[in-house]
């Protein structure tokens, strides 16, 4: 278990290194920044509707997703690239351990940062109407959607050295194109999984939101996430099983 733990510590730290990690806190506030400026003014109900709206094109849509998939591509992509992988495949840990200490780092890393967003559009939402049961609502969603992407992004981020480029390329096409138009496959998107939860805690927010962009039940959008979490560790064991580390 000791070995684990350092791992994780390790992988942690260097996950965040200072400079990123301060320029993608920065975008995280972007949203709620943004929620500021646009409902100065306004009702309270319009205030509310905005909020909505700002987390599910803004904070769900494009900046979670953004942090996400830099942080959790980085996880063992840079490990391989380093060449350090190799010699911490050489201590006494299993490949799904590794695989499962490795996948948690890049969703504790990526929630932190995600973390801010949610704090600061949900907390100047909660400041101004006094309820911070949205505050909380953000907080869930956004954790299912970061635990959804590194699932997906940890082991892309292990097979090639692009993964951030096809992940925001996936992102613009697919998620916020394609899947905004098929309402089958918006259910596969990790972010309307994450806004699904999101929309069933925040009461009243699931009123102000298309199927399309939380197509899920709270139950459905958790057994998801949970469906990604078990392929990706599966994926992930094997790659690490039958790849050469080196």
């Amino acid at each position: 278990m000791k070995p684990l733990i350092a791992l994780f510590a390790v992988s942690v730290r260097q996950a965040l290194p200072l400079r990123r990690s301060v320029m993608l806190a920065l975008l995280e506030t972007g949203p709620g920044l943004i929620y500021v400026f646009a409902t100065t003014g306004r009702t309270a109900d319009a205030a509310f509707q905005g909020a909505v709206e700002i987390g599910a094109g803004t904070y769900f849509g494009l900046v979670l997703p953004v942090v996400s998939i830099v942080v959790a591509a980085g996880v063992l992509g840079n490990e391989r690239r380093d060449l350090t992988l190799s010699f911490i495949a050489l201590r006494p840990i299993p490949r799904a351990g590794l695989a499962g200490t490795k996948l948690t780092a890049a969703i504790a890393a990526a929630f932190a940062l995600n973390l801010v967003g949610a704090l600061v559009l949900g907390g100047v939402h909660a400041v101004r109407s006094g309820n911070a049961d949205f505050v909380l609502a953000l907080i869930a969603g956004a954790l299912v959607a970061t635990i959804t992407y590194a699932s997906v992004y940890v082991p892309l981020g292990f097979v090639t050295d692009r993964a951030v480029l096809i992940g925001v390329a996936y992102l613009l096409i697919f998620e916020n194109g394609v899947a905004a138009l098929l309402t089958g496959l918006a259910a596969l998107s990790p972010w309307r999984v994450g806004i699904s939860v999101f929309a069933d805690l925040a009461d009243g927010a699931r009123l102000h939101l298309d199927t399309s962009i939380a197509p899920l039940s709270l139950a459905r959008a958790l057994l998801t996430a949970a469906i990604y979490v078990v392929v990706s560790m599966v994926v992930t064991t094997r790659l690490l099983r039958r790849r050469d580390l080196a």
